[in-house]
């Protein structure tokens, strides 16, 4: 393919006025060479390059200062130099067993600061005055939590600073994975990824084809991607292993970008697994990916289920005023009822019945058929901005989330959950394929990762896509910041209609 030389003059001429006015303008500033600089970075030894090194001096100067500064201030008297450097000892090993210390910036995370908290916290009630008579267990324990606390400072800015980070690449691979990876990538959160180059051989018309449908440059064979990254500014390479790119060329080919001071990704062909579910572990000589199963019962799957009754059963005594207010408006603002029944399908296909605030007519049920050419969705559910049935104060409900507020009396029961996928109709259940079939594993919720992010704005495939995600990926994590993120998204309104 042909490529763009640096213009110069003429051998042993001088510079024109015009020629002097080109090379102002296409010449880089003076002192700056940017070849030379990812040369220098590249020298940078790879730890100190991914952020490690750096969580290391900073987790020792923390340990230090914290130190020097709880030793005076929090009524600890005067620890010796000694049992000083013993605690400082303890808590770097157990930072260091943890894995504090290795891996890459996220998995040298929050994680392995907790693990490192309580074995340095078990060590120090085990040993109570070992360090110095004058301390006991408690301040001990004490210390180790204002040290985890430290540790987690710098860790948290990593997190901050790695997903603000755009990353360039330079994918290599062959048709349709080229495909699903730029279409993947261009679904980052934040737009972090940049694909800089698309390397594919000159006879892969589907791949060809998937670099010009998102506009990204094709260099020519796949064994040129560490060349590609160096050319276009790229700061990692993606390969997708396939049978252009064999496991033997995979390996070769992060050899050399590893050389070039370039990270390496490689491509699973993995849709919607969290980075938490999957261990890499060894079958013979090849690498393998172990999923963890996030749908069986278990300890957190208990404490979810109990939690989440107790706070359901308390909200709704607290909201009592509330809801007996809107229970009356209703009534008052339109004729019927003012809850509103209706057969959902939960955990297991078991159906149930979920409860919420009326927010249309009491026959809309009727009316749904005369228009159901008005229906705004691409799958099987009916969504319309403008719906004719809703009342006046069922607009104002469902702007603010309020008619949802019955299905407390759903959680309270074990119908539902304050987190979970989107309570679907009988319906629309009998339409669902393998994908959206795998939500019913789990019981419906209040909120979900389909209502932060966007709600009736979603396509069917997007809320789909985010359900199962969800399912898959399940925490108790998860579903704090779910809730969290409820807040802003009822606040916002957005695709609430």
């Amino acid at each position: 393919m042909a490529s763009l030389t640096p213009w110069a003059p003429q051998a042993g001429g001088t510079h024109t006025d015009g020629e002097a006015e080109l090379l102002h303008l296409v010449a880089p500033p003076v002192g700056v060479d940017r070849d030379a600089l990812r040369r220098s970075w590249a020298r940078v030894p790879a730890p100190l390059r991914s952020g490690l090194g750096w969580l290391v001096v900073a987790d020792v100067l923390l340990t230090g200062a914290v130190l020097a500064v709880a030793t005076r201030q929090a009524g600890m008297g005067a620890v010796s130099l000694t049992s000083g450097m013993l605690i400082a000892l303890l808590w770097c090993t157990a930072l260091g067993a943890s894995g504090a210390w290795s891996g890459s910036d996220r998995s040298a995370g929050l994680r392995t600061v907790l693990r490192a908290g309580v074995g340095a916290g078990l060590v120090c009630w085990a040993a109570d005055a070992a360090f110095d008579p004058q301390v006991t267990s408690a301040q001990l324990l004490a210390l180790t939590i204002v040290l985890a606390l430290g540790a987690l400072v710098p860790r948290l800015l990593l997190l901050v600073a790695a997903g603000n980070r755009v990353v360039r690449v330079a994918v290599a691979g062959e048709g349709d994975d080229v495909r699903r990876l730029l279409g993947e990538l261009g679904r980052g959160p934040g737009g972090r990824w940049r694909v800089s180059a698309v390397c594919v051989d000159t006879d892969d018309a589907d791949g060809l084809s998937a670099a010009r449908e998102h506009g990204v440059p094709v260099h020519d064979g796949i064994d040129g991607v560490v060349a590609a990254a160096a050319s276009t500014g790229a700061t990692a390479v993606l390969l997708a292993p396939g049978a252009r790119l064999c496991p033997s060329t995979a390996r070769r080919l992060s050899w050399d970008a590893q050389a070039a001071g370039l990270d390496v990704f490689l491509g699973t062909g993995l849709l919607d697994v969290a980075p938490t579910r999957a261990t890499l572990v060894a079958g013979g000589d090849l690498g393998l990916v172990h999923l963890r199963a996030t749908t069986e019962p278990s300890f957190a799957r208990a404490v979810k289920a109990v939690t989440e009754r107790w706070l359901a059963a308390l909200t709704i005594l607290a909201l009592l005023p509330l809801l007996v207010t809107i229970a009356i408006a209703i009534r008052i603002d339109s004729r019927g009822g003012s809850l509103f029944r209706q057969t959902r399908v939960g955990c297991g296909e078991r159906t149930f019945t979920m409860y919420k605030f009326r927010t249309m007519a009491v026959d809309a049920e009727h009316r749904l058929e005369s228009l159901a050419h008005d229906n705004e969705s691409d799958g099987v559910l009916f969504k319309m901005r403008s719906d004719p049935r809703i009342t006046r104060v069922g607009s104002v409900l469902r702007r603010y989330s309020l008619d949802e507020l019955p299905q407390l009396v759903n959680v309270v029961l074990g119908h539902m959950s304050l987190v979970g996928p989107r309570p679907a109709l009988p319906q629309e259940v009998a339409q669902y394929d393998a994908d959206p079939q795998h939500r019913l594993v789990v019981k419906p919720g209040l909120t979900g990762l389909w209502q932060v992010s966007g709600r009736s704005d979603l396509s069917w495939e997007e809320s789909v896509r985010l359900d199962l995600h969800y399912v898959d990926n399940w925490c108790l994590t998860l579903d704090v910041l779910i809730v969290l993120r409820t807040v802003r998204a009822v606040l916002s309104h957005r695709g609430a209609y």
